[in-house]
């Protein structure tokens, strides 16, 4: 239930298309990228100070990056989802499309043979 209400909440910001959500896809990785470097840069200064306040200054930032590439992740992992179940919706779609024109077929026919066997 919940992968459904997430996958809402990406949709609600106008991702309409299955192009949309593969520019989506690509901008968070470009945004994961650039925060994933940004925290190094973070843990490349604590384990070079040696102030207590910029210390704890670069932990929170540090924390705070990864807060934010847990929220990306899941942001990814979700349109990937919609890409996959886009993808199963189409194949069942065509499916029963088969289904019901060769339902319909079979009507015909034995409406065929029904209207032959009344002549008979």
């Amino acid at each position: 239930m919940e992968r459904y209400s997430n996958e809402i909440l990406i949709v609600v910001e106008k991702l309409k298309t299955t192009e949309g959500v593969k520019n989506f896809i690509l901008q968070i990785k470009k945004d994961i990228e650039g925060v994933t470097n940004l925290r190094q840069k973070y843990r490349n200064n604590l384990r070079n100070c040696k102030e207590n306040n910029l210390i704890e200054e670069y932990k929170t930032k540090q924390d705070e990056c990864t807060t934010i590439l847990n929220q990306y992740r899941k942001n990814m992992k979700i349109a990937n989802w919609i890409l996959e179940d886009t993808a199963k919706v189409k194949e069942i779609i065509k499916y029963d499309k088969q289904v019901k024109r060769a339902q319909e077929d079979i009507a015909k026919q034995r409406k065929k043979i029904n209207i032959y066997a009344d002549k008979v």
